[in-house]
């Protein structure tokens, strides 16, 4: 999944942001997730019912999109590169 570069190609902004700013000037940025499905920035925004006023650094509006991504957007769950999968077997108890 890469936000940041969909965010960086078309919404090189100077911070802090209004969201309506990013709303009508990053339309055109599309994120493609880990499965190479992609999807248009103004989808992902849709599903916004109450929108935040500005975003004060590139890092938080990065971490506001990626919030709304749909589950499968980031990969498998629970995928640890270390070595294998945590599962619920596997959990130590303290």
């Amino acid at each position: 999944m890469d936000v940041d570069a969909a965010l960086t190609d078309v919404c090189d902004r100077q911070y802090p942001v209004a969201y309506e700013t990013v709303v009508q000037e990053c339309d055109e940025g599309v994120v493609e997730f880990a499965n190479g499905e992609r999807m248009p920035l103004p989808e992902i925004l849709e599903v916004i019912d109450d929108e935040p006023e500005t975003f004060r650094s590139e890092t938080e509006l990065e971490a506001f999109v990626t919030s709304l991504l749909p589950e499968d957007a980031v990969g498998r769950k629970g995928y640890d590169d270390r070595g294998s999968a945590a599962t619920e077997s596997d959990e130590t108890s303290f």
